[in-house]
């Protein structure tokens, strides 16, 4: 059986042995099962490759892959799907079967799903008939007409900043769409533009709570360290107070840089005027 299984899978090895006559001579047949389970005992390796070729379908037709890689250039998945049911029966396949059965075989029509440049639209030069004119004119947009969404200059409107995480109060400010954060509106009113560097935040936590006493400006430097230790009041008076604690941090910070590398040079911080 040994110089029998080199080159053959198990199957022609079994049909292989059959042809040898030993049902008529000793009443015995092989099967797969038999001399996949020799082949396994005495270590006998035939060296063809496992699995199906590729190409190989049980569910489709013999050759339908090279049928719809000859045929596939500049065609659209509904041309290919009709063209492979009216050559090998209707139902043979559908849209999304195509799509992943050219995906899988690596057919590629060289269309991109796009209009290029140059293309001609379908509809070019041709008018809207009377009766879809008719059920779509209720619908339409028209020259100065007012969108049923639109808000006045003036609203207030609550939403999500995502870049923090946190809701706001914005107010629109100008048309047709121009927003801004209520909380620097505010600030503005009192105490004039926020400078280059500095972060007006809430005291209280509550970004929602834009009233000018519960605002208060920082450093960008401050509030980074606020951040990372988690330096925070309730009021103005404690939003003050973390502020400073956060600058005194950066002092003794920049200090120990300084004395790490030698400078005792001042560090420019409001602690050192």
């Amino acid at each position: 059986m040994g110089t029998n299984v080199p080159g053959r899978t198990t199957k022609e090895v079994t049909e292989l042995i059959n042809q040898q006559g030993f049902d008529e001579k000793y009443g015995m047949v092989f099967t797969e099962d038999i001399v996949k389970g020799a082949k396994s005992r005495y270590g006998f390796k035939s060296g063809t490759p496992m699995g199906n070729p590729k190409g190989y379908s049980s569910k489709y037709p013999e050759g339908m892959a090279e049928y719809v890689a000859s045929i596939a250039q500049g065609k659209s998945t509904a041309e290919l799907v009709e063209a492979v049911n009216r050559k090998y029966g209707a139902g043979t396949i559908g849209i999304r079967q195509m799509k992943a059965y050219k995906k899988n075989h690596g057919i590629n029509t060289g269309l991109t799903g796009q209009f290029e440049p140059g293309s001609t639209p379908a509809n070019k030069g041709k008018k809207m008939s009377p009766e879809a004119y008719e059920k779509c004119a209720p619908t339409m947009f028209r020259k100065g007409q007012t969108p049923v969404n639109h808000k006045p200059v003036g609203t207030e409107s609550v939403r999500r900043n995502y870049k923090r995480n946190q809701m706001f109060v914005y107010v629109k400010v100008a048309e047709p769409n121009i927003w801004r954060m209520k909380h620097i509106m505010e600030w503005e009113k009192h105490n004039g533009p926020v400078p280059k560097g500095k972060a007006i935040i809430f005291a209280d936590g509550n970004p929602q709570n834009t009233n000018i006493d519960n605002l208060v400006m920082v450093s960008r430097s401050q509030l980074a360290v606020m951040n990372r230790w988690g330096i925070h009041g309730y009021d103005k008076q404690t939003a003050e107070v973390a502020a400073n604690v956060a600058s005194l941090k950066i002092v003794v910070s920049e200090r120990k840089r300084g004395k790490k590398h030698g400078s005792s040079k001042g560090t420019g911080s409001e602690f050192d005027k």
